[in-house]
């Protein structure tokens, strides 16, 4: 469906893009929506349609320069722009904003210390998408230093994603929490 970013034209050459008969056009163009859905579904990011919607935006907004030359299915095209797509949004910086109504404990011992620091983990862990769950977890703590180079590769290749991206992103998500526990330390004591 075109946006107000995409000219009328464009969405109608993509649809003769996929096919002649209009009909089948329609029918192609809910598939290749239906399947980058699920590509981003099973890559556990946090919007899917919204990940979907830029890719086909991608996609409309270049289909003239595209089509004419492409050979074979528009839908390897779809999926090249939307792996493109996911590893800009891994990348992406995320800054959440604390709720304001977290309880403020006070910070008396030692032991309180470490169970305050626990509650924050906590709470910063779970307002992690579950992959980047797994991409901290994965990268920084399962993996024994006897095997850790081919276990971050592993990972890099399950997760579709260069080593050096990989890195990248385990970096920005371990600074994550740690701003995130440090900010409700502070807000706790």
């Amino acid at each position: 469906m075109p946006t107000d970013q995409t000219p009328p034209e464009n969405f109608e050459l993509l649809l003769s893009w996929l096919a002649a008969d209009r009909d089948q056009a329609g029918e192609k163009y809910e598939q290749i929506r239906r399947n980058l859905l699920d590509y981003f579904r099973r890559r556990e990011v946090l919007d899917p349609p919204r990940l979907t919607d830029e890719v086909i935006l991608r996609v409309t907004q270049k289909v003239n320069h595209v089509a004419k030359d492409f050979v074979g299915d528009p839908s390897a095209y779809f999926l090249a722009v939307a792996r493109k797509v996911l590893a800009e949004w891994w990348r992406r910086p995320i800054e959440t904003d604390l709720p304001e109504n977290i309880p403020v404990l006070s910070v008396s011992e030692t032991g309180a210390r470490k169970e305050l620091m626990l509650q924050s983990l906590e709470q910063c862990w779970a307002r992690l998408a579950p992959q980047e769950q797994t991409i901290v977890y994965r990268y920084c703590v399962e993996t024994p230093s006897m095997k850790l180079a081919r276990d971050r590769e592993l990972l890099a290749s399950e997760l579709e994603m260069s080593l050096n991206a990989l890195r990248v992103m385990a970096h920005r998500l371990k600074k994550r929490l740690k701003s995130c526990i440090e900010r409700l330390m502070k807000n706790k004591s």
